[in-house]
């Protein structure tokens, strides 16, 4: 029995001297790539007005169009660890990214009168600039070579929405916005992390991230003005920018 209290002691502190050492490997700063493929999971663009657009006849415009972002996108990241007793592992990153493709959307609606007889076509379109996240990371080294963690904190990016209406056969009477603004938000994640060599990691993760709401307003041009049945009459229309990317990295440590 005594020998093997002594055998267990030994194997438990075994594990804590080596979760130690493990999560000191993996304390300090690190930089390095990124690439990945970034997908929107709300493609909806609703119509919110003006009232005065809306109430031109039933069906004239979409409630909502669906464009699309994905595509491959890129960046750099900078951050640093720290590490305590045990494998734990916690600290703070940075990143910096761009890229992902949008496509936009349109819909042909129903005649106004003889305003547009042969209906408008409404389109809109939604992508994403620059992009930066300041995040927290905690997680577990399990050997000398793999570390898992969560990560979630702030984010934010450069955003444009844009829309337009088109009379259909009147290519001169056009309502046209585009909006650029920064949005903040939040991202959350988990990744894991591969050490490949002395210095050099190899990183998959998943960062989920939520931007609120873009809006965009499309004025009439001079033609529209000119037009008592159009004047003062504008399409409104706003997104949500959320949405999930997956992405590896090759990162360098110091």
């Amino acid at each position: 029995m005594q020998r093997v209290l002594l055998v267990a002691v030994a194997v438990v502190g075994a594990t804590f001297s080596a979760g130690s050492a493990l999560a000191q490997d993996w304390s300090g700063p690190y930089a390095g790539v990124m690439a990945g493929n970034f997908s929107t999971t709300e493609h909806t663009v609703d119509t919110v007005g003006t009232a005065a657009f809306r109430t031109l006849t039933p069906n004239s415009a979409p409630t909502q169009l669906k464009p699309t972002i994905d595509g491959i996108t890129y960046g750099i990241v900078l951050g640093n660890n720290f590490s305590g007793e045990g494998p734990f592992v916690w600290g703070f990153e940075v990143d910096f990214a761009g890229g992902g493709d949008s496509t936009a959307a349109s819909f042909s609606g129903a005649p106004v009168g003889t305003v547009a007889p042969t209906g408008l076509t409404t389109s809109a379109s939604k992508e994403y600039g620059m992009r930066a996240s300041l995040r927290g990371r905690l997680g577990a080294s399990f050997n000398d070579r793999i570390f898992v963690y969560g990560t979630g904190g702030l984010a934010i990016a450069q955003v444009e929405t844009k829309a337009a209406v088109a009379v259909n056969g009147a290519p001169t009477l056009l309502w046209a916005g585009g909006n650029s603004e920064n949005l903040t938000g939040w991202a959350i994640g988990v990744g894991a992390e591969v050490r490949i060599l002395d210095g050099a990691v190899l990183r998959g993760e998943y960062i989920y991230t939520d931007l609120g709401k873009g809006t965009v307003t499309a004025a009439g041009n001079a033609a529209v003005r000119l037009n008592p049945a159009l004047n003062g009459i504008d399409y409104s229309a706003r997104t949500d920018y959320k949405g999930g990317e997956v992405r590896a990295g090759l990162l360098f440590t110091y």
